[in-house]
């Protein structure tokens, strides 16, 4: 992983950052098939729930899930925290959208980098750099134009469902730090298997009462239920906390903004939907974002035990 606050060479952050590309791929096709689910009856919160099961599922079937590289009590209280902000964070978003406009929805959940960077210049009682200044702005920007805000029809602010969209802000940008935290402890197979389980637990708690989710095991419906656990919520979580432990959360979490490029992109090839000038010029915003960060800034990650120090933002 190299030496932290070293320079290396921008090659490096390749890798890393073709895997957080991926990610936001995969993220942004299940988001499509989460639509043809809810379309078709399955509640936003059973979705939920069962992305998280099939993924604890199937990464109790990886031998390097099992394995521990502490016993700290810091470390279980870390990974039930990634858990937990896993677990809520695609259901404030959903809770968003079912009370603002998409648009709106969107913009509140991509605040998250905004919160990562905020938060890491705090800890390192020092500004953050110019280039990650910059490549944050250019991708937020991206993000509102991508989402098409300026020319849609945003509709009533509903104060629950602010409050759902920036809970949704946090949560990403929890789920961000604490995994480069959870990784350290437990590998980032090892530390997204406690994580879902820490999920799955949670919202089977809050579904037994509820009954028995038969939606979810329709005939229909079931073949888009696990691959949006397997492909769109395992594989991509994997490949995100794989490539923190390689870059700095900042990096990481901006590269991730690429989800709703994706987005715009499966929905022009796989619906049919026209993609407008705005998002056109926020996708180039997006991916000006990531490629000035791949230029311009320094790639390896942040000790997650140790004070941040200046030369690491």
């Amino acid at each position: 992983m190299g030496q932290h606050g070293g320079e290396r060479p921008h090659s490096a952050a390749l890798v890393p950052t073709a895997a957080i590309a991926l990610a936001a791929l995969l993220w942004a096709i299940a988001a499509t098939l989460a639509r043809d689910l809810f379309d078709a009856g399955v509640p936003p919160i059973q979705l939920v729930e069962a992305r998280a099961v099939v993924s604890a599922a199937g990464l109790a079937l990886v031998p390097a899930a099992w394995r521990s590289r502490s016993r700290q009590r810091s470390s279980v209280r870390t990974v039930v925290a990634l858990g937990v902000s896993i677990a809520l964070v695609n259901a404030a978003y959903y809770a968003a959208i079912s009370r603002l406009a998409v648009a709106v929805a969107i913009v509140l959940q991509y605040l998250g980098p905004a919160l990562v960077v905020a938060w890491l210049a705090f800890r390192a009682r020092r500004m953050p750099s110019r280039a990650i200044v910059s490549a944050l702005v250019a991708a937020l920007l991206g993000v509102i134009l991508v989402s098409e805000l300026p020319s849609g029809d945003i509709g009533a602010i509903d104060g629950l469902g602010l409050a759902a969209g920036l809970a949704g802000a946090v949560l990403f940008a929890a789920y961000t730090l604490q995994s480069e935290r959870a990784a350290a402890h437990y590998g980032a197979v090892g530390a997204l298997f406690r994580a879902f389980v820490a999920a799955s637990l949670l919202w089977v708690a809050y579904q037994a009462p509820q009954g028995w989710p038969r939606e979810l095991f329709q005939s229909d419906n079931l073949p888009k239920v696990l691959y949006v656990g397997l492909a769109g919520t395992l594989a991509p979580f994997l490949l995100y906390i794989w490539a923190i432990q390689r870059l700095r959360s900042e990096r990481a979490v901006i590269t991730a903004t690429l989800e709703p490029l994706f987005g715009g992109l499966v929905a022009w090839v796989w619906l049919d939907q026209v993609l407008s000038p705005l998002q056109i010029a926020g996708g180039g915003l997006i991916l000006a974002a990531v490629a000035w960060l791949q230029v311009r800034s320094s790639p390896g990650p942040s000790s997650p035990d140790a004070p941040l120090s200046p030369e690491r933002i």
